[in-house]
């Protein structure tokens, strides 16, 4: 009985481990935009990236993320939101997106 209560729970912390390993990579290859002031995964639905707002809408910006989360190891078919927020709103504490996507 422990044998089988041990091996549920490393395959469980197996499973948690390499959840976060997509992630950290997705992570390090999306803050290399030089475009990107930051990027951190609050939730696990939920990707948030600032950037510099130039004026215009981030939507293609957040499904080219869509495809770093798959390149990093995304499983396929979970679903990630990306919101794409305005990095100098977001240091007065004010939430403006100026992008999103679903990828799933």
């Amino acid at each position: 009985m422990r044998t089988a209560i041990s091996a549920l729970m490393m395959g469980a912390m197996t499973a948690a481990a390499s959840a976060s390993d997509w992630r950290d990579a997705a992570l390090n290859e999306i803050r290399k935009e030089a475009s990107v002031v930051e990027a951190m995964f609050p939730q696990n639905l939920s990707l948030w990236v600032s950037m510099r707002d130039d004026g215009t809408r981030r939507d293609g910006f957040a499904n080219y993320l869509c495809l770093i989360l798959a390149e990093a190891g995304k499983p396929s078919g979970d679903l990630v939101i990306v919101h794409v927020w305005d990095a100098a709103k977001m240091a007065r504490e004010e939430l403006v997106e100026i992008g999103k996507a679903e990828c799933s």
